[in-house]
This record gives C-alpha cells, sequence and structure tokens, in this order.
C-alpha cells in the first residue's frame, strides 16, 4: 500500500470512530427526548449498524487490491476502537 493510501486508510478510520460515538449521541437525543437516561438497545443497535457498514465498506474499498489486508483490518478495527475510547476518557475527565 503506497503512503498516501496508508494516511487515508488512518484518518479515514479515525473519522469512522469518532463519527460512531456522535452518531449514538444523535440516536440516543432522537428516540428519548424528554425521558430519563436509559441504555436503549434501539439507538445502540441503529449506531452499531451504522458504523460497521461505514466501516466495513470504506476499508473493503481501501483494502480490496492489498494482497495481505488481514493487518490492515485489525489494525484499522483498533484506531476505531481507539478513537471511541479517548473520546469516553476525554468527556469522563474534563
Amino acid at each position: 500500500m503506497s503512503n498516501i493510501k496508508k494516511v487515508f486508510f488512518l484518518i479515514g478510520n479515525l473519522v469512522i470512530g469518532i463519527l460512531a460515538y456522535y452518531v449514538y449521541l444523535y440516536f440516543w437525543v432522537l428516540f428519548s427526548w424528554g425521558e430519563p437516561f436509559q441504555l436503549n438497545l434501539l439507538e445502540t443497535f441503529i449506531s452499531l449498524t451504522l458504523s460497521v457498514v461505514v466501516f466495513l465498506g470504506f476499508n473493503y474499498f481501501l483494502l480490496r487490491k492489498v494482497t495481505s489486508s488481514k493487518p490492515y483490518w485489525w489494525s484499522g478495527a483498533g484506531i476505531v476502537i481507539f478513537a471511541i475510547v479517548c473520546i469516553l476518557i476525554i468527556l469522563a475527565y474534563s
């Protein structure tokens, strides 16, 4: 994979991780406006499904011609999870 493609891969997966958190917040506000906080499964399921579809589509598009793409898939998933955890830590301690 070329260097520009690697940078695009890293930034793209980072953006997917950041957007996954905010998509969950959007659906939580949309479905539970005015109600007390509950961890409803509907918001979680919708945001998780959208995030996984975007993650799979983006990485498939980028890695379809790479011969040994398995390590890239693992690092992409790690970047997405790392971005979500960083946002949660920043919000918890700020």
